[in-house]
């Protein structure tokens, strides 16, 4: 009878190890960025900064305007240019947005591109609000859904530690519809 009763005890313990291991998220899951969530329009606060989406566009070229010489070039791809206009404030101190990407509603990341400056780069100064663009290449068929992540803020500081469990940025970009022709944006005079 105690044989019978330690084999239950212990099929009972298997399967009870199992689910708690099935429950245990990822460590991608466990350390990602607490995300703030908004949408076009609304000013999404995170614990570096806060962010406004303007607008999102999209086009097949791009027109670059330099803001040195007044001069304009035209940049091509292969997929869809998305250029993301928003306006951003360091909430306590200097700061970077830090990692800006889109992300497709199938999980892939397209960083921002860098074939030219754009605002992600920018240095934002605590109280001052700041406005520029950002440019990103997509495939057409990955610009429907696409959120603006920001995440992994660079600080001047030497001093500041940027933590796993940092704060992030998450704006849905309401983007659907044909691309326009061509779209235009300011290179970043940093």
């Amino acid at each position: 009878m105690k044989t019978l009763i330690s084999l239950a005890v212990a099929a009972v313990l298997l399967v009870a190890i199992g689910a708690a291991q099935r429950l245990i998220p990822d460590p991608d899951t466990t350390y990602a960025p607490m995300a703030a969530k908004g949408a076009i329009g609304q000013e999404v606060r995170s614990l570096p900064y806060s962010v406004r989406v303007e607008r999102a566009r999209t086009g097949r070229e791009l027109l670059l305007k330099k803001p040195f010489l007044d001069t304009a070039e035209k940049k091509t791809t292969k997929g869809v240019w998305v250029v993301v206009d928003l306006t951003a404030t360091a909430a306590k101190e200097e700061v970077r947005l830090g990692e800006v990407e889109l992300r497709a509603t199938d999980g892939t990341r397209y960083a921002a591109t860098d074939r030219f400056q754009g605002f992600d780069q920018a240095e934002l100064q605590a109280g001052i609000p700041a406005n520029g663009q950002i440019a990103f290449e997509l495939p057409a068929d990955a610009v429907s859904g696409a959120e603006l992540w920001i995440t992994n803020p660079h600080y001047q500081s030497i001093h500041r530690r940027d933590d796993a469990l940092g704060s992030a940025v998450e704006i849905d970009l309401a983007l659907s519809g044909a691309p326009e022709p061509t779209v235009t944006v300011k290179e970043k005079d940093l």
